[in-house]
This record gives C-alpha cells, sequence and structure tokens, in this order.
C-alpha cells in the first residue's frame, strides 16, 4: 500500500491519540526554537496583503497508525507536536478561560502519550504548575513558562493570542485573512515498514540527533526482540537500564570524577559509547576508514555491529557489553580510595580508558592490587620530588619543592593531599566522604574553567604596597583582624587613615609586623611547603600580602558565600594540623603542617637514598 503525503491543517490533528515509542528522544525544546516558532507563526497571521488561500507550514510529521489500539505512533516531529500542544493548552487557559475546544470549536484537543513513561500525559493537565521530577517533564513546563512570557512581553496580548488561535483551529473551509498553519502530514502504510528504520533513515543528517539517540533506535527495534508480551517486557528491560545509566552519568559529582570538562552533549551515556568505539579502533586501526570522521562515526560504529538482521542474542551481548563499562564505573565512584586516586588521575591527563585496562579485572584479582597499581600511577606524577637534609637539624630530611619554578607540580601535589586527607578522614569516621571534582574545576557562578594557585599562609614578600589606597586598606585589615593591639599602636593606624601624610607606612608597616611577630620566621621555611596552601585565582587576588589574621578572614568569607575552598586549605587557616590556636602564623605552625604534609604524602613519594 502506498504511503500518503499530504499537507493538514493543524485543526486536523485535533481529536487524535498520538504515541511517542521507545526509541524517541524525550522533549527538548528551548527558548530559542520554541520562540521562533511563536515568531513565524505570528508574523504570518499579521502579514500585509493576506490572502485566504495561503498557509504557514510546519516541518514533517511522520507517523504510522496503530490500527490495533487505534493511535499514531510518532516517527518523527515529536517536538513539533509537543510544542503546539503546550501552545495549544497555553490558548485554551489565557484565550478561552479555561473551556474547552470541543465547546467553542466542536472538536476536542489531541493527546501525547509515552511508552517509556505513561505518567507523563499528566503534565499537560496542569502545565502552569513547574515539574521538575524528570527532565522530559521539566522541558515541558519550561516551555510552556518560555510561551507564556512571549506573550506577556507583546502589546495587545488578547490580540496576539486571537491572530494565532485562528490559524490553529480553522480549517480550509473556515479559515479567516489571517491564514491557518498546516504540517506535512507523512503516513507510512506499509504494514512490513519498520518506523524505527524510517526513524533512523529520515534523521541521520540532522544535526539535533546525537549518536546516542541513534544507538538507542538500533537497540530498541521492535524486531530484536521477537513478538509477544516476554518480547515486551525484553525490549523495556534495555529502555528502562538505558534511563537508568543516563540519569547517573548525568549527576554531576559522578561526571566530574570521570571526565577534565563539562559535557555539551545533551546524552551522557554517549561517553560510553566513544570509549568503546575508540577502544575497538585501537584494536583494528582499518576500522577507522570504514566509520569516517563525522559527527556519527560511532553510530556507525553500533550499526556495523548490528549487521543487516541482528537477534536477541546479539543485541544482548552488545547491551552487556555496556552494562559492563557502567557497573565498572559505579564500583570505581563506591570505592573512596578509588574515586579519588583515579579522579587525581583524570584530572592530570589520564584516559578512563587506559585506566579501565589498567584495572581490567582478569589480570588484577584483589582490590588491594587494584589500589596499588593507582598509587603506582600516581607516584610517577611526583617521581621528581626529592627528600633533602634540613639545614639547621643534621639527619633530619624534609621534601624539597621549588616555590618559583615547580607551581606546576605544587598544585598536583597540594590536590593529591586534599584527596589522601578525605581518603583517610573516611577511612577513620567509616564514613565515605567525596572530594567535590566539580567545584574543582569548573565554577558555577561564572560557568567557566576554575584555575588554581599555589599561594603562602605567611605572606613572602616584603612591603609592596605603594598605594595609598591599598596602604589604608592593609591597616583597616589590621584594626579589623587584630583584636589584641595595644592603645599607642591603634591609634597610630587610625591617625595614619584619617591623615596619611603624618607617618610613612613603612614605619607604621614595620611597627606591626614586628608586634604580630610575622617576621620572626627564616626564608627557606617560608618558601617550604609547610607554607604553602592550594587557593582558587579569584581568593587569590584578595589575599595578597595580607596579615595571617587577614587572609583567614578573606578564606572564611569566601567558604560563606559559596566559594569552594579545599578542605585542607580551611584546616590550615583553623590552624587544625598542629592546633596552635595563636592569631598569628608561627614557624612552629610552619613546621607541624609541613609534617602533617610529609607524613600524609609519603606513600607517593620515593624514599630518600
Amino acid at each position: 500500500m502506498n504511503n500518503i503525503i499530504q499537507l493538514k491543517p493543524v485543526r486536523e490533528l485535533f481529536g487524535k491519540d498520538y504515541f511517542i515509542p521507545a526509541y524517541q528522544r524525550g522533549y527538548r525544546w528551548t527558548k530559542l526554537q520554541v520562540d521562533d516558532l511563536l515568531d513565524d507563526i505570528y508574523e504570518f497571521a499579521t502579514r500585509e496583503k493576506a490572502s485566504k488561500k495561503e498557509f504557514y507550514c510546519l516541518q514533517p510529521i511522520i507517523v504510522k497508525h496503530d490500527n490495533q489500539k487505534d493511535r499514531y505512533e510518532i516517527i518523527d516531529g515529536q517536538q513539533r507536536l509537543t510544542t503546539l500542544l503546550i501552545l495549544l493548552k497555553y490558548l485554551q487557559e489565557k484565550h478561552l478561560k479555561g473551556d474547552e475546544y470541543s465547546d467553542e470549536y466542536g472538536i476536542s484537543l489531541y493527546r501525547i502519550r509515552y511508552e517509556t513513561r505513561p505518567e507523563l500525559a499528566n503534565v499537560f493537565d496542569n502545565l502552569s504548575v513547574e515539574c521538575d521530577t524528570d527532565i522530559d517533564s521539566f522541558h515541558i513546563t519550561e516551555a510552556y513558562k518560555i510561551i507564556d512570557k512571549w506573550f506577556v512581553d507583546k502589546n495587545s496580548s488578547r490580540s496576539v493570542r486571537d491572530h494565532i488561535i485562528n490559524t490553529l483551529i480553522e480549517d480550509l473551509e473556515t479559515q479567516k485573512d489571517s491564514g491557518i498553519v498546516q504540517v506535512i502530514w507523512y503516513e507510512i502504510k506499509d504494514a512490513n515498514a519498520n518506523p524505527i528504520d524510517t526513524f533512523i533513515r529520515i534523521n541521520l543528517g540532522k544535526i539535533s540527533l546525537t549518536n546516542a539517540e541513534l544507538i538507542k533506535a538500533l537497540f530498541l527495534q521492535e524486531r530484536n526482540f521477537g513478538e509477544g508480551d516476554a518480547a515486551k517486557l525484553k525490549q523495556l528491560e534495555i529502555a528502562s537500564e538505558w534511563d537508568r545509566i543516563e540519569n547517573t552519568l548525568q549527576d554531576e559529582n559522578f561526571w566530574w570524577f570521570l571526565n577534565k570538562n563539562k559535557n555539551t552533549a545533551s546524552s551522557h551515556i554517549e561517553f560510553i559509547f566513544n570509549m568503546q568505539r575508540k577502544s575497538a579502533i585501537e584494536k583494528n586501526t582499518e576500522l577507522s576508514k570504514q566509520l569516517g570522521n563525522d559527527q556519527f562515526q560511532t553510530f556507525r560504529y553500533y550499526n556495523l555491529l548490528f549487521g543487516s538482521n541482528p537477534n536477541y542474542s546479539k543485541i544482548k551481548e552488545l547491551w552487556d557489553e555496556v552494562i559492563s563499562y557502567f557497573e565498572t564505573f559505579k564500583e570505581w565512584y563506591s570505592n573512596p580510595e578509588w574515586y579519588h586516586y583515579i579522579g587525581f588521575l583524570v584530572s592530570h591527563g589520564k584516559t578512563v580508558d587506559e585506566l579501565k585496562k589498567l584495572l581490567n579485572p582478569k589480570a588484577i584479582k584483589t582490590k588491594e592490587q587494584a589500589t596499588a597499581k593507582l598509587v603506582g600511577l600516581i607516584k610517577k606524577e611526583f617521581e621528581d620530588i626529592e627528600w633533602i637534609e634540613d639545614e639547621q637539624i643534621q639527619g633530619e630530611y624534609h621534601l624539597n619543592i621549588h616555590y618559583k619554578t615547580e607551581k606546576a607540580l605544587l598544585r598536583k601535589f597540594f590536590l593529591m593531599f586534599n584527596l589522601e586527607y578525605i581518603i583517610q578522614k573516611s577511612r577513620q569516621e567509616n564514613l565515605i566522604y567525596y572530594f567535590p571534582f566539580k567545584s574543582f574545576k569548573w565554577d558555577k557562578k561564572s560557568k567557566k574553567e576554575v584555575f588554581w594557585d599555589i599561594e603562602h599562609v605567611n605572606s613572602a614578600t616584603d612591603n609592596s604596597l605603594e598605594d595609598q589606597s591599598d596602604q589604608i586598606e592593609w591597616l583597616g585589615n589590621v584594626l579589623l583582624d587584630v583584636p589584641d593591639l595595644n592603645n599607642d599602636l591603634k591609634e597610630r593606624i587610625e591617625k595614619f587613615v584619617e591623615k596619611p601624610k603624618e607617618e610613612t607606612f613603612e614605619d607604621l608597616y614595620n611597627t606591626v609586623i614586628e608586634y604580630i611577630g610575622d617576621n620572626n620566621i627564616n626564608e627557606t621555611l617560608k618558601n617550604s611547603i609547610g607554607n604553602l596552601t592550594l587557593l582558587d585565582a579569584g581568593t587569590n587576588r584578595g589575599y595578597g600580602n595580607a596579615l595571617f589574621s587577614s587572609k583567614r578572614r578573606i578564606v572564611i568569607d569566601k567558604d560563606k558565600s559559596g566559594v569552594f575552598v579545599p578542605i585542607c586549605t580551611k584546616n590550615v587557616f583553623l590552624k587544625y594540623f598542629d592546633g596552635n590556636l595563636q592569631t598569628s602564623w608561627t614557624e612552629k605552625d610552619i613546621e607541624g603542617y609541613r609534617n602533617f604534609l610529609e607524613v600524609e604524602m609519603a606513600k607517593f613519594i620515593k624514599p630518600r637514598q
């Protein structure tokens, strides 16, 4: 039987049931797409020299009728069909004051139902209430808000609604001068035609479709599972597992633990498929010639694996491989040591595929062996660090990392220190703490990558405050952060802030430094790891050569405001590592902190010769 292709007024879509099968992606139209649709319809409805014969045409809606259930399976066009339904629901509420279309125009709205989420149909009954119970409900109610704002922003919004509703509910016989909106209706009538094959064929060249969505269509073809209830259960099992994997990979803590960068793709499960393709090409370089190098090469890889006539046994084998990758990642995530060690290695260039091969259970029989492998990799990151003998105490050795020339190494060192500290804390308290790799790599406010600095706890530089406003700010911080100032020094500072020219800042600065004891630390100790900490570049810019007490306040204020501060950086300023509660940072503090660092990090540093 020949397929049907025709133009249909939107009115002729009314009164029908539409069905979104499992292989389809969810509703994902953004503000740009929704606004574009509304702008186009309104521009058409208010055009000059309008004629009843004119119409505005939407892109195709491709369907196949299910005779048994009297419904249309949507093969392509669900995004447009869903947006139209949201728009019509909005017009019903705002323009018709909640009255049914059947009462006003003698026609009933169409319905959309979903194979994997039947409850989603209920969202359309109350679109003005924001719903984020799942990603599809969120996007549907978000589109309703976008539509509402679009109309509110228009002058004479009732007139605007009137123009638009007329284009949607009139047909060829009743249309007004504003014209009507029509769709290209393509109905597949061939009983033997496979809807999913059609879906893949018509969508392959569309940028909006991802490899993951096309691969999902491959996995969930009905012909893969046979017939009957048992076959349907097998199909739904894979669809359900797919959602479980996708939802877990959408978890930001999980994603950033496995990745260096933000994922801009709508489907995170594609991460697994890409890994499998790359692994296959490594084993067979000729394969890359068959797959090409465009954005759909991963889909083509899976299409090649499926072959022309896949059976359930083959599908299950391929799907079990996907599950195996996912379960491996989950096991890594749930083990505090592996989570932090793998997260560190990924942050410094190791790929998840490399680590998966390294931790292959066929070669490594115990968790202890796997942990030792990871520690061995981390050791390589610090193989250039050496122990040197203390200049003051013969026979005592300390780690030597040069502050000025080895800042990249120091950043790695202090990140690993934070991670190892959390691991040991988890072990001591029998609880699981997770270092937030996302916060470490990505700033949620600026939506940019975070850059980290190594900074001195006690300022390494002499006074370099040449600008008078900087001098006044520094002294103001002294008044704020050193509560036990003697009256004479306090008066001198207050006088300088009011009349800067009566005393040189240099004299006052040196007096303050001597008073609080910040000038009693030798240079070697001042540049040792015991006087360094990890700070984000934003915090460091406000940190400068301030007093320790001022630095502590700045760091605590940043932490309170939601800026991520690594736990060990906070603990340094809380004097946690030596228990010394003085408000200044002394040589004793540096030595205590350095000793703690060296003990915690010794497992990653080669022993001294």
